[in-house]
C-alpha cells in the first residue's frame, strides 16, 4: 500500500470519482467525457487529472495532442483504488 497516493485520493472525494470512473470504463476517456459522467465541472477534471497524472495514478495516452486528450487509469492506480475502498469498508 502506497500510503501518501491513498491519503491523497480520501483526501479528495473528485479524485475517487474520477478514479472510479476511469477504471470502470473500457476505453480511455476525455476530460469532457469524465465530466459528463461524474457530473463534474470540466475545469475541476482537468485539474484532477494532472494531479493523479504527476502522481502516476491516471496516464494521459496522447499528451502530445492539444485538445481531446484521453486518459486511463494505471496499475498503480487500480491498486490505490482497492486500498482506498478497503479503507473506507
Amino acid at each position: 500500500m502506497v500510503w501518501d497516493d491513498v491519503s491523497f485520493v480520501l483526501g479528495s472525494k473528485l479524485c475517487k470519482k474520477i478514479l472510479e470512473c476511469l477504471n470502470d470504463s473500457e476505453k480511455p476517456l476525455a476530460p469532457l467525457q469524465i465530466s459528463k459522467k461524474c457530473n463534474i465541472a470540466r475545469s475541476n477534471v482537468s485539474t484532477k487529472l494532472g494531479q493523479l497524472s504527476k502522481k502516476k495514478l491516471v496516464k494521459c495516452i496522447n499528451s502530445k495532442a492539444r485538445k481531446w486528450r484521453f486518459y486511463k487509469i494505471t496499475t498503480k492506480g487500480r491498486n490505490v483504488l482497492k486500498d482506498v475502498k478497503k479503507i473506507e469498508k
